[in-house]
């Protein structure tokens, strides 16, 4: 399914009038065009194209039409008297009458399977636009061309777009204007569409298929949206009385049809048909004719592809006719929704000598898809730029759909662009692997890049030594994810983007993983192989922790009953193990080991390590109330809140919220996180790299720059 989108002008009508003796069809008012045939044409003929003004005057038409001899009618005044005539007697003016033009290019649409066209219109004021373009105005043009499809192509619909009559045709800003307007409109109108189809009321009228006969033969199932289904009884199908045998000769499974709502029980839908006939027995007799006369104005449900039909829906669109503004203005403004619409351009070719035959123009079918590439790249620019790895695939999964569609539509040989497409392939997979790390999925994100590594040896002929290097740079990254260090580099990047992006929620829950990630680790490392700690659920076997290291657990529990209201409880109960559940109790777990270790240097490492990690207690339990309340936070509130705050007798003051990063900084730069110093050099620090993300981004944008330049 799809739409055609034109404008039209006075080279898409032609009369037949008779020159020495042979019949022509001349155009009324042709302009001259770049692509235009003139080879082979006598003097004659030339001339009878470049002056056709002068012919329809020898052979009697404007006599015809009612002129005085002494005028020579503008195309408005002409198409103004030919309408007015062709309405009075269309069986006489109809074989005198083509489009050569447009008629090739609603030709190539049907080809496509499109059966309705929006056709720009004008009809402006003197006071607003030059006399001489006002004298082209297709008012009258377009009424001659709808009348004259109507009998040619029946089942094909023109629609009429008129552009506001005060607006100048040679108006740029206006004409982007009048045509962001359409789109946008046609945009609104598809959805509202979808939207009816997911909620119908009674009396709306729908579009489906026919998906089930009733076993009796007592009426047809219909299928509207996703799966909802209605009943059509035989008594609702036609004004006519209808035998069950009919039904399975009358419809045929998979049809497209109309349907009007006319009762809900439940989830249960009943339809009619006979509510949309023209004349009684209709459905009957042609049911294809009803269903192509109301789909024009409905938006075919799409029943098995999960994308939507306005993702879905092809738009053809022809730029010739108007002045060169509404040219530029539909062009551009059709390309600008090309990241929903699977768009081509049609280019008409006006060969001379088939108009003066009468036949219909060939076309070609251009997709300007390096012009679009341009476009879709700078979109995943502006979107890495926000970091924002899933609306980038997006963009360019949308991208691979459109050149597989050119290719399998012959519109592009695959060769021209096979490696732009693998190019961007290769852009898409480094891209999920950063969507994978975003999600601290790093097992996938390992299977990308092995994937990644596979088939960048297979395409070696683009003679990109990058996709390799690349991919196996991924690679190890993710292999390295199971040391702490690279987890914690990788949680404290992730807080430098979201408080980048103004994504507090998010800047706040990765404040606790940071936060738990480097009690964990450490205790883990101090731990080392005793077996009082279950490491699974961080639980302390305590009877055995007392036997082989009585002093850690008595100035924990010294620590913990400080802090801990309910541990005093638990020293009541006979359970044997004791559980670190929060970062608290971690710390305090931490200071106990640092405590018997008595190391100088950890001592002094510690002691900087846990005044950092007091100072951003209050925001990581700002982070649970989050959770646990659904209270939103904002800079601006974390500022309020910051200066509001009064710690109690055993709490640290909240640092300040611009300075949290620059405490997870020196928390990752402390000795006893063990980070190493070429990492501690390119990714901690305001102006620093982000690990991971900085080095897919640059390569993905210089990957699509290079491409783009071919």
């Amino acid at each position: 399914m799809g739409i055609l989108i034109a404008n039209i002008g006075t080279s898409d009508l032609a009369i037949k009038v008779e020159v020495n003796g042979k019949q022509y069809y001349l155009p009324i008012d042709p302009l001259n065009e770049p692509n235009q045939d003139k080879s082979g044409l006598t003097s004659k003929e030339l001339s009878m194209w470049e002056k056709p003004h002068h012919y329809f005057r020898e052979s009697g038409l404007y006599a015809e039409l009612g002129f005085s001899p002494e005028v020579q009618p503008s195309s408005r005044e002409l198409t103004e008297k030919l309408l007015e005539f062709y309405k009075n007697n269309s069986e006489y003016w109809h074989p005198r009458i083509f489009p050569p033009r447009i008629w090739g290019v609603v030709e190539q649409a049907i080809s496509m399977g499109i059966n309705q066209a929006y056709i720009f219109v004008t009809n402006q004021t003197i006071e607003q636009i030059r006399p001489e373009v006002r004298d082209k105005d297709t008012v009258h043009l377009y009424e001659i061309l709808k009348s004259w499809f109507q009998q040619k192509l029946p089942n094909f619909t023109l629609i009429s777009e008129p552009i506001d009559e005060n607006i100048p045709l040679n108006d740029a800003d206006l004409l982007f204007k009048v045509y962001f307007n359409f789109f946008n409109r046609l945009r609104r109108e598809e959805e509202q569409s979808q939207q009816q189809q997911k909620h119908p009321q009674l009396g709306d009228t729908l579009l489906g298929k026919i998906v089930d006969f009733d076993k009796l033969n007592q009426g047809i199932f219909v299928e509207i949206h996703s799966g909802k289904r209605g009943f059509i009884h035989i008594s609702n199908i036609s004004h006519e009385l209808i035998n069950p045998d009919q039904v399975r000769n009358i419809f045929k499974l998979g049809d497209s049809i109309c349907v009007e709502l006319i009762k809900r029980e439940g989830s249960k839908l009943k339809f009619s048909t006979k509510e949309l006939e023209d004349d009684p027995g209709e459905m009957l007799r042609n049911p294809k004719a009803v269903y192509e006369r109301i789909k024009p104005k409905m938006t075919l449900d799409s029943q098995s592809n999960p994308r939507t039909q306005l993702e879905e829906e092809l738009m053809l669109i022809s730029v010739k006719g108007g002045t060169n503004q509404m040219k530029t203005a539909l062009q551009l403004q059709g390309i600008s929704v090309s990241a929903v619409k699977r768009l081509l351009f049609v280019n008409p070719k006006l060969a001379i000598p088939n108009v003066f035959a009468g036949l219909p123009s060939n076309c070609e079918l251009e997709s300007y898809w390096r012009y679009m590439r341009t476009q879709k790249y700078q979109t995943v620019r502006l979107l890495l730029e926000r970091w924002d790895f899933d609306g980038a695939i997006q963009i360019l999964q949308n991208w691979q759909d459109y050149l597989e569609y050119l290719i399998n539509q012959g519109i592009i040989d695959k060769k021209q662009i096979e490696k732009s497409s693998n190019i961007s392939k290769f852009v898409i997979t480094a891209l999920d692997f950063a969507r994978g790390s975003l999600n601290l999925d790093f097992q996938t994100a390992k299977n990308i890049a092995q994937t990644g590594i596979k088939t960048a040896k297979l395409h070696l002929e683009l003679n990109q030594d990058s996709f390799p290097q690349l991919f196996q740079k991924l690679d190890t990254i993710a292999e390295e994810y199971k040391y702490s260090q690279y987890r914690l580099l990788n949680l404290y990047t992730q807080n430098r983007i979201y408080w980048k992006l103004n994504e507090i929620a998010s800047f706040l829950s990765h404040i606790s993983s940071l936060y738990e990630e480097v009690l964990r680790e450490l205790i883990l490392k101090w731990v080392g192989t005793s077996h009082y700690l279950f490491k699974d659920k961080f639980d302390i076997d305590v009877p055995r922790l007392k036997t082989t290291n009585k002093e850690v657990w008595n100035i924990f529990a010294d620590l913990e009953r400080k802090g801990n209201p309910s541990f005093k409880y638990w020293e009541k109960s006979s359970t044997y193990k004791y559980r670190l559940t929060s970062r608290y109790s971690k710390r305090n777990f931490a200071e106990a080991l640092t405590q018997v270790r008595n190391n100088a240097n950890d001592l002094q490492a510690w002691n900087s390590l846990c005044n950092a990690l007091k100072q951003l207690d209050y925001w990581s339990d700002k982070r649970n109330e989050l959770i646990h309340s659904a209270k939103g936070f904002s800079k601006q509130l974390m500022q309020e809140l910051q200066v509001s705050h009064i710690p109690k007798p055993h709490e640290s003051k909240a640092c300040l919220p611009d300075d949290i990063l620059d405490v997870m900084a020196a928390i990752m730069k402390n000795n006893l996180v063990d980070l190493k110093t070429v990492y501690r050099n390119n990714f901690l620090g305001e102006d620093a790299q982000y690990y991971i993300y900085s080095t897919v981004r640059e390569w993905v944008i210089k990957q699509l720059v290079d491409d783009g330049l071919q």
